[in-house]
């Protein structure tokens, strides 16, 4: 992604997949968060202008229409605050949001500044009051990788219920990675130096993998976020531009943002490419699920084991790319009604034929 002077530009399609990825996302995490809190943040850490040239709307305002124009009734204080360390964009930001009608229990605040020193700021307000950062979902989408340290994102996931969806720009990183005065930048945001093993690796392929590989592990084990999964945006030369890294401490959270990540590609390979996406071409196969890869997931894990349902759908919601929608219809049933029976199921009590009640265990045979 070059760099943008202008206030406002054309919006790309991969951009459209990312919003519409954060759209499908909060639509779900706003009745769920709103129901047992009294009071949510959402953080645009680069809002942008909120509009692109030709009207399309920025994440800025696709995340207040999707408070405003939610189906649910939402009575908890949400307070939106929105950065944007380009004036103009944060002016023009503004003006937009001056045309909407905000409820009194809306807080929308645009802020023109930078990203990591507003949050710092935050922060360290938070810790002179002895009090503790609000549920929060936090969309960092720089066009760069500096300006989002990792002990930052470390001090955002302190909050059990705090969600973080990062842009990791990696054809960014992975082409100024042998400028030496870029790596103070790239080890504040990896954490550590550890990347530095790709400057001598050739193949593209594994670059890609490594870094991926790096900043993922980053996320989990330094910043400790339990649940971490990634979406890969390919630009029109048909490489990687950039991935999504969404991280979560709740396996709710996880189970939402997977569904939302399978609704924009619905191979399971969670990745949006602008080389071959064409809009005016019909669909004449809907890609889905590749059940039998499932099923040889599962075979492998747990051959000759006794699991229970709770426990296998935790571990497809966890360890696999797929969704605890694709386990019982398609891999269950035709594996219990195969001659002989691939599983056996044992519940305590009576169980209606084909079912799999969360307290069963399941004997894969």
């Amino acid at each position: 992604m070059s760099k943008i002077s202008t206030t406002i530009w054309p919006i790309e399609p991969h951009t459209e997949a990312k919003h519409e990825i954060l759209r499908k996302y909060l639509d779900a995490w706003l009745p769920i968060i709103t129901r047992w809190n009294g009071r949510v943040l959402y953080i645009d850490g680069f809002a942008g202008p909120g509009e692109y040239i030709g009207g399309k709307d920025g994440s800025s305002i696709i995340a207040i229409k999707a408070v405003l124009e939610h189906k649910t009734n939402i009575k908890s204080q949400i307070r939106m605050l929105f950065i944007e360390a380009d004036k103009d964009r944060c002016e023009y930001l503004k003006q937009k949001i001056r045309s909407f009608k905000i409820p009194s229990n809306i807080g929308i605040e645009c802020i023109c500044a930078k990203f990591n020193e507003t949050l710092t700021e935050i922060f360290k307000y938070i810790d002179e009051q002895k009090t503790r950062l609000a549920p929060a979902f936090i969309f960092i989408d720089p066009f760069g990788f500096t300006g989002i340290p990792l002990t930052l994102i470390k001090r955002i996931m302190e909050n059990e219920q705090c969600e973080v969806l990062i842009t990791f720009m990696f054809e960014e990183i992975n082409r100024f990675i042998n400028d030496s005065k870029l790596w103070n930048g790239l080890i504040e945001t990896f954490g550590t130096d550890k990347w530095k093993q790709v400057i001598s690796e050739k193949d593209p392929k594994k670059r890609v993998e490594i870094l991926h590989t790096i900043y993922k592990e980053q996320l989990e084990k330094d910043a400790g976020i339990k649940f971490v999964r990634s979406f890969k945006m390919v630009n029109k030369a048909n490489k990687t531009d950039y991935f999504l890294f969404f991280g979560t401490n709740n396996i709710t959270g996880l189970k939402k943002m997977k569904e939302a990540m399978w609704r924009v590609d619905k191979s399971g390979s969670f990745q949006f490419s602008d080389a071959t996406y064409n809009p005016n071409q019909p669909v004449l196969f809907e890609m889905g699920p590749n059940y039998n890869q499932l099923k040889q997931i599962l075979l492998k894990e747990f051959k000759n084991k006794s699991v229970s349902i709770t426990e296998l759908e935790n571990f497809i919601l966890t360890r696999t790319v797929f969704r605890e929608t694709h386990y019982k219809k398609s891999i269950l049933v035709p594996m219990e009604k195969s001659q002989p029976p691939e599983i056996k199921i044992k519940c305590e009590g009576k169980r209606r034929k084909y079912t799999f009640p969360s307290h069963c265990i399941a004997e894969f045979l």
